[in-house]
């Protein structure tokens, strides 16, 4: 569906969903465990299904908020992981956990984000890992995957490490991941080990080392949700140039790597509070200045960052952009022509790039989603200085982590409609 939006400033009181990578997390440690575990206010959204699907093909049983923990029977052959790179990666070594073929399929530009770091582990230890010559899936994978020494660039994707963490303590001797480069995106692996330690689950990280002790196991967990940061980056930035906006539902102190948008907007110069009597932040319009921004560990706040950096006095500069160029789309590609079509003066390099903001965005067109959720609501917020109406194409790729944004737009007083 396309939307069309007519620029109206945004505020009032916002609940923001639920994490989707605690999501993820807590329903994958809840299927590994033997029992039942009662999670609650886990996410609806495409990437969700995709996990779930992926764990009842283990035989794992979903009832209500009730997840029973699976067997490792393969139940299917072929998993569809939809377009969710976090299920993909996280479930590909916990399927080689029993001993049959499995084949990971997908869709989107899911085929285009790569998977060697796996590709080299498996096939040195004898595993299959099978795909296209030009694509990455569908790919073909077997175990069972063996215990030992586990090498990792830790400057590609911390999922593969998340996966790793997830499997190897359910194999039968110990296991050490070593970080072979500099870890990025350090707090989504930070998320995990809370996660595991939760479920518990003992993981020992001295850097560059991970040690993971065999034998282990899953223990069933009542557990809830919290706030997604990552979706309340939108919502902060929307304050902080429309009007005030209260978000509710996020925990000071999570172990979300994405709550760093606090401290980033902060340092721009917005207007943010944490009321703790409400137990909610409290964002005021301000007029925000460019900084030096690093997205090493943050690389999903950059869609969003870059609108508000086109929106502050001054120049901001965003280094370490490559890891936005093997998201849902190429982020950084998206980001620039969609802020050039706003008529803002962007600069990419390799690995940075430079905003000049301005004043107004230039509107009465329509912009290009490329198939990415961040990228569809980017341009919603960016729509509240647009100088006309702003049509997002495509624009129902947001119900891959976020299903009801447009709805809650439109409670904070946003116009917009299909067409």
């Amino acid at each position: 569906m396309n939307i069309r939006i007519e620029p109206r400033p945004l505020g009032g009181k916002v609940r923001i969903i639920s994490s989707k990578s605690l999501s993820h997390r807590y329903v994958l440690a809840a299927g590994l465990a033997q029992g039942q575990s009662d999670i609650r206010n886990v996410l609806v959204s495409d990437d969700l299904k995709a996990t779930k699907n992926a764990l009842s093909a283990l035989g794992v049983r979903f009832e209500d908020t009730l997840i029973n923990g699976g067997d490792f029977i393969l139940r299917q052959d072929t998993i569809d992981v939809m377009e969710s790179g976090s299920t993909l990666r996280f479930m590909i070594p916990v399927s080689m956990l029993q001993p049959r073929t499995v084949t990971f399929t997908g869709r989107g530009r899911l085929d285009q984000r790569p998977l060697d770091v796996y590709e080299t582990l498996f096939n040195k230890q004898g595993m299959t890992f099978s795909r296209p010559a030009d694509a990455w899936l569908p790919l073909t994978v077997q175990g069972p995957l063996k215990a030992g020494y586990f090498p990792v660039p830790g400057d590609i994707s911390s999922q593969f490490v998340t996966g790793l963490m997830f499997a190897c303590p359910l194999l039968k001797k110990d296991s050490v991941i070593e970080l072979t480069s500099p870890l990025q995106s350090k707090g989504y692996v930070d998320l995990t080990m809370d996660v595991l330690k939760r479920f518990g689950i003992h993981i020992l990280k001295v850097d560059p080392f991970i040690y993971i002790k065999g034998g282990q196991s899953y223990q069933p967990q009542s557990l809830t949700v919290e706030g997604d940061f990552s979706q309340a980056a939108f919502f902060f930035v929307a304050g902080t140039v429309g009007q005030t906006i209260e978000l509710s539902a996020l925990n000071p102190l999570t172990k979300q790597g994405d709550a760093a948008i606090v401290d980033i907007l902060r340092k721009m110069g917005a207007d943010i509070t944490y009321q703790t009597k409400e137990a909610t932040y409290l964002v005021k319009p301000s007029q925000t200045k460019g900084i030096t921004i690093d997205l090493a560990d943050v690389p999903d706040l950059g869609p969003i960052l870059m609108v508000l950096a086109a929106l502050s006095e001054g120049k901001t500069v965003f280094k370490h952009i490559k890891r936005l160029r093997i998201k849902e789309s190429d982020r950084m590609e998206a980001m620039r022509r969609t802020l050039t079509s706003f008529g803002v003066n962007i600069k990419v390099l390799e690995d940075e790039a430079v905003i000049e903001g301005v004043t107004r965005l230039r509107g009465n067109q329509s912009f290009d989603s490329f198939g990415d959720h961040r990228i569809a609501m980017a341009i919603a917020i960016a729509s509240q200085h647009a100088d006309g109406p702003v049509t997002i194409e495509n624009a129902g790729v947001v119900s891959k982590s976020f299903p009801d944004f447009f709805d809650i737009f439109q409670t904070l007083g946003g116009v917009c409609h299909e067409t």
